[in-house]
Order: C-alpha cells, then structure tokens, then sequence
C-alpha cells in the first residue's frame, strides 16, 4: 500500500512544529522537512537532532533550493550531519534540486539517500528526461525525486512526464504532488491536473510514497490527501496498461 504525507513547508511554512500538528490530525506515514531558505537550514536540523523525526516510517529532508559556491560547503556538512545522526533508524533522503548544485563532489558521499528533483521551466536543467541523464551522470548513485506537477508545468499532454518515469521509475524515492501553475506556484490539485496526474500514475512504483506540496488553508488538507489518494492509489488504472500520453 502507498504512503502519503507532507512537506511541512507546505502545511506551514517556517514553523515545523504547526505542520507537524496539522499532520498529525490525519493519517499519514510519511513527511518532508523543509529548508528551502538557507537561513532555515541551522534551524531545521537543530530541530531534528534535538527532537527527532516523529513516528513517520518514510523520512525525507528538501536541502535549500538556492546557495552560492562558497556556501555549499557547508549545506553539505549540515546534510551529513543529519543524514549520520539517524543513520541507524532510518534512511534519511536528501532532496536536492539540480541546478543548486555547484560541485557534484561534494553530494556523491551522500549516495543513493540523495534524491535529484525534475524542476519546473525556470530552471536550467533537470526539467525533462535528457536533461536529467546529465545529473545522473555525474550523480550515478542518486535517485530521484519526481515532482509530477513540475512535469505537468513543463508539459500539460504528460508526455514529458511519461518519458521521465519510463527512464527513471527505477530511481523513484518519492513523489511530489500538487497542482504547479504556470507561475510555478504549488497550489491544490485541479480537474486538469488530477487528469493528467492519472495518466501516468500506474507508471510510478507503489512503494514510492507521495508527499503533498498542496498550499491549501487547513481546512483542506484533509480534501487534498483524499485527493491524492484517489490518484495514486491506481484504483483509476491498475486494469489499464501505461502508454504514452497524446498531446
């Protein structure tokens, strides 16, 4: 059975202890720790070695999405730092986006507890299939961190999307799920993206859980785990086999 849980950036941003509460009122197995501001980077794994990372069976943790060369450094030393310290209960999976990425050395250590995430059209690269074959190149333990709302952002037809999962399912640690609109804000899911999102939702490993990014009121988030489960489950498609989207 497929997991769900959330990016506490997403439930609450900058203050994880109201995230993890609102988590709490529904059920849910897995959780990200968000830092995707550097300056919450100390504070965040201050917090988890401090208290821990909860009952949640899958753990994962979003690196910062933006750092300068002089700084990678030391956002790696503080990643190591959590990764070691709950080495022994867990898997620790760092999120890392690709383009944040100055020197690929310092990240080969983490190896496959590091997750790459496709990213949305403002980036430079690790937006579709080929171009993530570069960052796996030089990140060849790594695995990925599909954001299928980005994909959909890149390609509402899905076929960007498909070509991904049909060359790195395989890689698949976890799922990010939302609606990304055409300004790369993650908002709650649509008619359009639920659509979309099962066009291809058989393709993505059932062990793979999905975190929502939803930034959805509170009274929603109920609505938008349901949600995510009616796509994800494959209760839509498990009696139809994956074929390349039309578009």
């Amino acid at each position: 059975m497929r997991t769900f849980g959330f990016s506490t950036g997403s439930l609450a941003r900058g203050d994880v202890s109201k995230a993890l509460h609102m988590a709490a009122q529904h059920d849910t197995d897995a959780v990200e720790y968000s830092a995707l501001r550097i300056g919450e980077l100390e504070t965040m794994v201050d917090y988890l070695v401090t208290h821990g990372t909860g009952h949640f069976g899958y753990v994962a943790f979003h690196a910062p999405s933006r750092f300068s060369a002089q700084e990678e450094g030391k956002v790696v030393a503080f990643l190591q730092k959590l990764a070691k310290q709950f080495a022994e209960k867990l898997t620790l999976h760092i999120v890392v986006h690709p383009d944040a990425i100055h020197d690929h050395k310092l990240w080969q250590s983490f190896g496959e507890t590091l997750c790459v995430e496709n990213m949305d059209h403002r980036k430079p690269i690790g937006r579709t299939a080929d171009e993530l074959d570069a960052v796996f190149e030089k990140l060849p333990k790594a695995r990925l961190c599909f954001d299928i709302g980005h994909a959909h952002e890149i390609d509402r037809s899905m076929s960007v999307g498909y070509e991904i999962l049909r060359r790195y399912r395989n890689r698949i640690a976890h799922v990010h799920a939302s609606e990304v609109s055409d300004d790369c804000e993650h908002r709650a899911f649509s008619a359009s993206s639920h659509a979309a999102f099962i066009k291809v939702a058989d393709m993505i490993p059932k062990t793979a859980p999905v975190i929502l990014e939803t930034d959805v009121p509170e009274n929603r988030v109920g609505g938008q785990l349901k949600e995510a489960r009616h796509i994800f489950q494959g209760s839509f498609v498990k009696h139809t086999k994956a074929r390349r989207p039309k578009g």
